[in-house]
């Protein structure tokens, strides 16, 4: 009786207090009886977090109170999760269960449900394929060429329900967050057409503009891709390092140079650090190892820097730099091994462990 008690006055005073940045409901056929829960924090670093559901009540109240995306996970069933977009003075409930369930509460989520019942069948859709992936990675009957096909379906589906919803509501603020995940840039540019004034200049009115500026690096990375190849000239850059001082890449001609792009967000990122660390060390005699962080807000990067402990040379790479595009990098982490006479030799992306020797060999030649 007590903990109902609890749950009631959690309530009323919501009530009395207004609307809060906060997610709360009921979700059933959790079998842990645990909600997994990622978001960002005041320093834009990814955290962790997890909810217990009291027969299936939750009640979240995220650290941060920047608008974010978060997600809520079964922890069992990893392919099960729920995708927000948290935005300060809203507040959202959620009834159902992890694959079914509505959305309601404060007027950005009234119109965050409506969207949820548009794109219903497509998420659901996705789900089904996502489940098809077989847990061998040696499964030789999986068609990845099928699925990939099917994904690409799927996302233009999206794409379509996303800017019909638009069409319906250019006043609710929900279409500044559906207009920067559209994929397609024509899409996105007619979009923004739709949405009203109101909205761009409201609390979600970045997104658009964040959208703009990953028109512009795509342009720059699609542009860079016929010239970036190993055996190709690797570009010029000057960055802020973490320790106020700047790196230029044409100023270390004459020796070799790793570039490591990274960021705090990315897990895989994280997961290689140790294999970064070991070849700057292990070489250090005869290559930099150089991590340029991307994606970071610059207190997540200099958090990072220290929580992984990180002693080799680190630099900054703002929105307004984008190096990361100049050398078209198809994934993070990305990597680039540049000769003493500023040539690429290798171009790698994903967990660095399988090319710990393989630098060592290059270097040596």
């Amino acid at each position: 009786m007590k903990k109902y008690f609890v749950i009631a006055l959690i309530l009323a005073a919501l009530a009395a207090c207004g609307p809060r940045h906060t997610v709360s409901g009921n979700i059933s056929g959790v079998e842990s009886g645990k909600l997994l829960i990622t978001c960002n924090n005041d320093a834009d670093e990814m955290v962790m977090d997890s909810v217990i559901l009291d027969n299936g009540n939750f009640f979240y109240d995220p650290a941060s109170k920047k608008p974010q995306i978060l997600m809520i996970v079964d922890k069992d069933h990893f392919i099960d999760f729920i995708t927000l977009y948290i935005v300060p003075g809203e507040h959202c409930v959620i009834n159902g269960t992890m694959t079914d369930y509505t959305v309601t509460g404060s007027k950005f989520y009234k119109d965050w449900g409506k969207f949820h019942q548009m794109s219903k069948a497509n998420a659901a859709a996705l789900h089904d394929l996502r489940a098809s992936i077989p847990e061998d990675d040696e499964d030789a009957d999986f068609d990845m060429a099928a699925y990939s096909a099917r994904e690409r379906e799927l996302s233009a589906e999206w794409n379509n329900i996303a800017l019909d919803f638009i069409r319906k509501n250019p006043t609710s603020d929900v279409c500044a967050y559906l207009a920067r995940e559209i994929s397609s840039a024509e899409m996105f540019l007619e979009a923004d057409e739709l949405i009203s004034d109101k909205v761009k200049k409201g609390p979600l009115g970045d997104l658009i503009e964040a959208r703009y500026l990953m028109i512009d690096a795509e342009a720059q990375r699609q542009s860079a891709r016929g010239t970036i190849f190993e055996g190709a000239e690797a570009p010029d850059f000057t960055l802020k390092t973490s320790t106020g001082e700047t790196f230029t890449l044409s100023e270390h001609r004459g020796s070799y140079v790793m570039l490591d792009f990274w960021g705090t967000w990315c897990g895989w990122c994280v997961e290689g650090l140790p294999n970064v660390k070991e070849i700057a060390h292990r070489y250090a005699d005869r290559l930099t190892v150089v991590s340029v962080d991307c994606g970071d807000s610059e207190e997540a990067w200099l958090n990072g820097i220290k929580k992984y402990e990180m002693d080799w040379v680190q630099v900054y790479n703002g929105k307004a730099d984008a190096i990361d595009s100049k050398y078209a990098v198809e994934g993070y982490p990305g990597f680039y091994l540049i000769d003493p006479q500023g040539v690429i030799r290798m171009m790698a992306f994903g967990e660095p462990a399988h090319f710990v020797e393989k630098i060592g060999e290059l270097i040596s030649e």
